[in-house]
């Protein structure tokens, strides 16, 4: 019995590296066009989409900026309690920023440096409701620091390669209870830990209307040496039910697990239509088979056990990208993207921390540029299957429905 509550106590971890938790926004210009920019990739911000592409560049390049992420997400469920109950998560709003500096040392060597968050998010769902013991609050955040070096090997060839300073914060809550007793009590996780990754990039432009672009992103394990697990139970006249849930939940213990941010790559190819049009399509894989099993070991014995063990057996996913941008004159541009995602949890892990299923992505944009400054904006509207899941492995079936808005505003400057 005591085994089976500390197996649920911490499934929440099994959505830290869903798909929902990648953020490919990192620049408002490439977010306009559904991030399809790994080829055409000529601005500062493509120190995150392909380094490669910052040969080019002369002087100094800084760009700066955030976006706006607002979530909502539904669970109607669960079948075996009831088909037609509706639960909704509270509005999530999330501001993941964005840094980028380019410096050109030589005609063919550009250094940079990036600041950015493509891991995170959070959900959090309403009090007391009715997946309480599964999840009522996530929080995801990463930091990356980024530097590069890109190398024009000729005119029309450059690669470039870097490495990624890995800052992690995760905050897991959740109610459990204490089945002897039918005593609620909540619990919650932190943990933060640094780690690093690599990323290798190639721009190609086999001829003057044609560019090609590939990245690769390493995995980045995350040892979460020095985490804190608490429990907090409301206090009882019955002091022998009082030691009781003292004896299997401790107030505050040591925890400790390992995870691992997958890996990714992508190849774009960017083609100018005209002398104003320019079309770009994108192929974009994760790496989210490393993501097996989550174990948690404690200091102590919690519930009874020292250590949880869950399988997640999560796939890779991919994407696929298409963007336009449309030069009205030399200070404005249009853009507009469609991009589409496939899911990477199985349906028999599902779960109400964040879920995902395959998602239409649709994005606007517009730019503006002179000399020096710049400015770039983007909506982005993510629109995600409503997704009906059976036999899952925490016997929670219902279905789940899903949607972001997502705003973003980039400020450059040239000298």
């Amino acid at each position: 019995m005591f085994k089976k509550l500390i197996l649920i106590l911490f499934l929440p971890a099994s959505f830290l590296l869903a798909s929902g938790f990648s953020i490919y926004e990192q620049g408002s210009r490439a977010t306009g066009m559904a991030g399809a920019f790994l080829a055409k990739a000529n601005d500062a911000s493509a120190l995150f989409y392909n380094p490669a592409g910052l040969v080019g560049l002369s002087g100094w390049h800084l760009q700066v900026g955030s976006m706006a992420i607002q979530t909502q997400f539904s669970f109607t469920g669960p079948v075996g309690m009831d088909p037609y109950y509706y639960n909704k998560a509270k509005k999530g709003l999330f501001f993941p920023p964005h840094l980028y500096v380019t410096y050109a040392l030589k005609p063919n060597i550009v250094l940079g440096l990036g600041l950015y968050s493509p891991f995170g998010l959070a959900s959090t769902w309403q009090d007391k409701w009715v997946g309480r013991l599964l999840a009522t609050n996530t929080e995801l955040r990463t930091i990356f620091v980024n530097p590069v070096i890109a190398y024009g090997i000729r005119d029309n060839l450059s690669v470039a390669a870097g490495v990624s300073l890995v800052n992690a914060r995760v905050v897991l809550e959740k109610d459990v209870l204490f089945t002897p007793r039918h005593l609620f009590g909540h619990s919650k996780l932190e943990a933060a830990t640094n780690g690093y990754a690599f990323n290798v990039a190639l721009h190609y432009q086999p001829c003057q209307k044609v560019e090609i672009g590939l990245m690769y992103r390493s995995a980045s394990v995350l040892n979460f040496d020095k985490g804190n697990a608490y429990f907090s139970f409301p206090a009882t006249q019955n002091p022998v039910v009082n030691q009781e849930v003292a004896a299997y939940f401790p107030n505050k213990v040591k925890a400790s697990s390992k995870l691992t941010l997958p890996a990714s790559y992508g190849v774009g190819l960017a083609y100018d239509m005209t002398e104003n049009l320019s079309f770009e399509a994108d192929y974009l894989a994760m790496g989210w088979h490393t993501y097996d099993q989550v174990k948690i070991d404690f200091a102590r014995p919690v519930a009874g056990q020292t250590e949880s063990v869950n399988p997640r057996n999560y796939q890779d996913s991919f994407s696929l990208r298409f963007g336009l941008e449309y030069r009205l004159d030399r200070h404005f541009t249009m853009r507009a993207g469609y991009a589409w995602d496939y899911h990477a949890v199985p349906s028999a892990y599902v779960e109400p921390t964040l879920p995902e299923n395959d998602r239409h992505n649709y994005t606007v944009g517009l730019g503006y540029r002179d000399r020096h400054f710049s400015i770039d904006a983007a909506y982005h509207i993510l629109l995600q299957d409503d997704r009906e899941v059976k036999n899952t492995v925490n016997d929670f079936d219902g279905t789940y429905s899903g949607l972001a808005n997502i705003f973003g505003l980039t400020l450059g400057y040239a000298f």
